[in-house]
């Protein structure tokens, strides 16, 4: 049922206006990417990320709707409909490589989220692991399924290591994150940086005290490295699973002054939490198509709430 109401979504917006879809008042436009590339990465099998021309694409037609913001403007209080900030998440080399030249080129702010347990390569997200042992797996002609969970790590580093995969050796021979110096570099030229948990675990996994552990620990690491004016935080995956209690100790610590989920289009009770909208997909899609689908589902959400609010 749910597949269908989403092909049914992508497939009316494509023939509706943007500037229709657009209308009334909205949430601010949130959109993030991990990556861009025009390179197959193997540890990239989740998603599909855009190439150079493809992401130029994407901003180009941000740029002709909507006026790019900083973290600043995001918490004036002022309107925002016609406004879109920009964040990556992750850390990824690419970020500093590929990303943030183009911004740069185009005037464009953005946040980059980061996990301190993968920058300077140290470690590899667990998703990326799975990746990597199924191309080592589909090399030998192995079949078995994997389980891609947080929970599966310590039995994901043993089948590697089983099947001689190093992950030190990997890190330290393809570098896929971002270093100290560059993400400083980054900063320095007027981007921000925040935190996206210690290692991108699956919050709705943890309990309520690992969830504050890994937002206390990773935001005490982005404030005594980078110091910044605006202390942000991203929820690895989605803030799915996060209860209340935590949201209020995490104000309660001041451990940020803003966070984001991933739920798209979204109005948020919450004071200075947000929803991004997904930029990557299952499928390719650009920007304009996805935001036209987002619109879409958007607008229909908003017609049954009142319906539903008007028969009750």
């Amino acid at each position: 049922m749910r597949e269908t109401i989403r092909r049914f979504v992508h497939i009316a917006s494509a023939m509706l206006p943007f500037r229709l879809l657009r209308s009334g008042k909205l949430p601010v436009l949130l959109p993030f990417y991990h990556l861009v590339s025009n390179d197959e990465l193997p540890y990239r099998m989740n998603y599909h990320y855009p190439s150079v021309a493809t992401f130029e694409s994407d901003l180009d037609f941000l740029l002709q709707h909507y006026k790019p913001v900083g973290l600043d403007e995001l918490l004036s209080g002022k309107s925002l409909t016609k406004a879109f900030h920009l964040s990556f998440d992750d850390g990824l080399r690419e970020c500093y490589d590929v990303v943030a030249p183009i911004l740069k080129r185009k005037g464009v702010p953005a946040t980059f989220f980061v996990n301190p347990a993968f920058v300077d390569n140290q470690d590899l997200f667990h998703r990326y692991k799975v990746s990597e042992i199924a191309a080592l797996l589909k090399e030998k002609n192995i079949h078995i399924s994997l389980q891609n969970t947080y929970a599966d790590l310590d039995s994901l580093d043993e089948l590697a290591a089983d099947l001689g995969l190093n992950w030190h050796e990997l890190m330290s021979e393809r570098q896929p994150y971002m270093t100290t110096p560059e993400i400083r570099s980054l900063q320095q030229d007027g981007f921000t940086i925040g935190g996206h948990s210690m290692d991108h675990p699956e919050f709705w996994l943890l309990d309520e005290e690992s969830q504050l552990e890994e937002i206390r620990e990773s935001m005490a690491w982005i404030n005594q490295t980078f110091a910044p004016q605006i202390k942000a935080f991203a929820f690895p995956f989605s803030d799915v699973g996060v209860p209340d209690c935590v949201f209020e100790a995490c104000h309660e610590e001041r451990l940020f002054d803003v966070s984001f989920g991933t739920a798209g289009l979204k109005r948020e009770r919450m004071e200075c939490h947000f929803q991004r909208v997904p930029m990557e997909t299952d499928q390719p899609a650009t920007a304009a198509k996805r935001l036209k689908a987002e619109y879409l589902a958007f607008q229909l959400k908003r017609l049954i709430n009142r319906h539903y609010a008007k028969r009750h």
